[in-house]
């Protein structure tokens, strides 16, 4: 969050509570032209409630989404954007579905909670067009080229990912209702964090199946969470506790137990052609060390390992699938930049130098459309972030 932002929230709650009693639909916030009422802030308010937040996270959250939204719909305008109906539907249904609704039943339980269902409408309203307005103002900048999928393709094969071993406490809002099940998971979330016993609580509090076994998930990618709870996840180390994390019809605490990192194993795509040079170990590895070192001032490419004399094991391989190379071997490939030549390397009982010859990255129509997407989708994002703090920075914000 801006600074700015955080100044604007702290004026506005000073200023909300004797206006917004009198008068719920006057101005409480103009950004530029456009007009953010008591009552949106009342309801913005009353929905984030709902998922769970409260507190100081709350408060800023609400200011900081409808300031935001305001200049997303300006950016709208601009453009000349128009978002179709069917466009605000299919999302909405998306929306109820993700908490495992449909649009008739959540516009429902909105309005049982107090909550107009416009509230949402709107918010979609302006993402969508934020989106539509980034994608045509940045597009030209984010489609990426061949040199662009191509490595991607290759970070990925070569990378590793971040795994959890994960635990949760799962309270539904149903056994004591939204406003007490808050207060509990706050309680909790105090509690665990100054060194309560997770595992107990989740056995007492949970709902969840994991509950018997003290509320473990097991290990997981961290790439495979859903967005809300992966963006608490990353916050906390190995014992820590989460925030309070809104779910459908509740809300969860999340606590790593344990972390790893693992090898990616899509890397399928990725065909290479690589030379070995070996020197066996027999004679004492500072011999086998020096006779590398003094080959490898003649090696040079390729062709220098396949007419060269080496001991058993050398040769020039492939090409081959990157998922094809040995272990030992692997980190020291996938890595190398073509035609380069590595210091000596130990596998098994010999030393090894090894020269990368050729690399190709296979993408299959299917596979080149998602990560055209993905990086479109990454650069997309990126640049609008970019150009919301440059319209905060520039937005005449009134507060009434």
């Amino acid at each position: 969050m801006t600074r700015f932002l955080s100044l604007l929230i702290a004026v506005v709650l000073i200023a909300m509570p004797l206006s917004a009693q009198n008068t719920p639909f006057a101005p409480a916030i103009i950004v530029n032209e456009d007009m953010i009422t008591y009552y949106d802030l009342a309801q913005r308010r009353a929905l984030y409630q709902a998922y769970g937040l409260s507190g100081d996270a709350l408060e800023d959250r609400v200011v900081e989404d409808l300031t935001q939204e305001a200049l997303m719909r300006q950016e709208a305008r601009r453009a000349g954007i128009q978002v179709p109906r069917e466009a605000v539907d299919s999302a909405f249904a998306s929306y109820a579905a993700a908490r495992n609704s449909n649009p008739d039943a959540f516009v429902t339980a909105l309005q049982r909670s107090g909550i107009d269902p416009s509230t949402v409408i709107n918010q979609i309203e302006a993402q969508l067009g934020w989106q539509n307005a980034m994608q045509a103002r940045f597009r030209n900048r984010a489609i990426p080229d061949q040199d662009d999928l191509e490595e991607a393709v290759l970070l990925n094969a070569t990378g590793t990912t971040r795994e959890v071993l994960l635990a949760e406490i799962a309270i539904p809002f149903a056994e004591r209702g939204e406003a007490r099940t808050s207060e509990l998971i706050l309680q909790l979330a105090r509690d665990l964090q100054d060194g309560g016993d997770f595992g107990a609580a989740a056995r007492q509090y949970s709902r969840a199946a994991t509950r018997n076994n003290g509320g473990e998930i097991g290990w997981i990618a961290v790439t495979d969470l859903p967005p809300a709870m992966r963006a608490e996840v990353d916050l906390i180390d190995v014992g820590d506790v989460s925030r309070p994390i809104p779910i459908t019809r509740g809300v969860s605490l999340l606590t790593v137990k344990g972390e790893r990192q693992t090898a990616v194993q899509d890397n399928g795509a990725v065909s290479l052609t690589y030379g070995r040079a070996t020197f066996p170990l027999s004679q004492g590895e500072d011999a086998a060390r020096n006779a590398a070192l003094a080959a490898r001032e003649n090696i040079d490419t390729c062709a220098d390992i396949r007419d060269g004399s080496f001991g058993a094991g050398s040769g020039v391989f492939g090409p081959a699938p990157l998922s094809s190379v040995e272990p030992a071997l692997f980190s020291v490939i996938a890595t190398a930049q073509t035609g380069s030549v590595s210091q000596p390397v130990r596998t098994g009982d010999s030393l090894s130098i090894i020269v990368l010859c050729s690399r190709e990255v296979n993408l299959d129509e299917e596979t080149r459309r998602q990560v055209e997407d993905s990086i479109f989708s990454d650069r997309i994002g990126a640049y609008a972030d970019g150009y919301m703090q440059e319209l905060l920075r520039d937005a005449v914000i009134e507060i009434r």
